[in-house]
């Protein structure tokens, strides 16, 4: 339904909650490389990405959201926001 946030793609009543999940793999092999050229990675499980902060936001993705919301009112019912 977008790739702009967090949705559920599972209807009511579902025992088991899914989730389409849009991720940055951009982002991780830009902080990859950048650790790796400043000496500052060791490996993945022991390294904190930028977008492992709760405060963290890709701006891009949350205007193109609106977009989207605008122009698809009923994507409000499927996306997945924090409480």
């Amino acid at each position: 339904m977008t790739r702009n946030a967090e949705t559920e793609i599972t209807g009511p009543g579902s025992q088991v909650r899914i989730f389409v999940i849009p991720t940055d793999e951009e982002l991780v092999m830009t902080e990859d490389t950048h650790a790796l050229l400043e000496g500052a990675y060791d490996i993945h499980t022991n390294f904190t990405y930028s977008f492992q902060s709760r405060s963290y936001v890709n701006k891009a993705r949350e205007e193109m959201l609106k977009t989207e919301l605008a122009e698809k009112k009923s994507l409000s019912e499927v996306i997945a926001r924090p409480r």
